[in-house]
């Protein structure tokens, strides 16, 4: 599989309800979704962190700078096996666990497509449901 182009986008979205911790309370989230193309595939996924430092100290800026410059860069163009490499490839950036997962799960997510496989099978899921 070979990464062919990623794109990022940051999408905002009101939510229901607000989202309440003890440290802060957020009305609106901003999210960023990365597109890994593969192959004429395009596989997707969520940057998993908060607008800021209260979680962890990723936040969506931070995110998005790390993915621009570093690690879109550092897979792009990539012949892979299988996104199972992509962990590899990005080991010599530290941290950034949440920005880094975004990009290998929509690789995974194009892999599975390129397979034609349930995402859930290819990593070794057993159940079709959960009870």
């Amino acid at each position: 599989m070979k990464i062919e182009a990623v794109t990022i986008r940051e999408i905002s979205l009101k939510l229901r309800t607000p989202f309440e911790i003890s440290s802060h309370t957020t009305y609106d989230r901003r999210v960023i979704l990365v597109e890994v193309q593969s192959e004429g595939l395009a596989g997707w996924a969520e940057v998993q962190c908060s607008e800021g430092p209260y979680f962890n100290a990723e936040t969506v800026d931070t995110s998005w700078i790390v993915l621009r410059e570093f690690l879109v860069p550092q897979v792009l163009g990539q012949e892979v096996e299988s996104a199972t490499e992509i962990a590899a490839i990005l080991a010599p950036i530290r941290g950034h666990n949440m920005a880094k997962a975004a990009l290998e799960n929509a690789a995974w997510d194009a892999e599975a497509q390129q397979k034609d496989l349930p995402l859930w099978k290819l990593l070794g899921g057993d159940f079709e449901e959960i009870a």
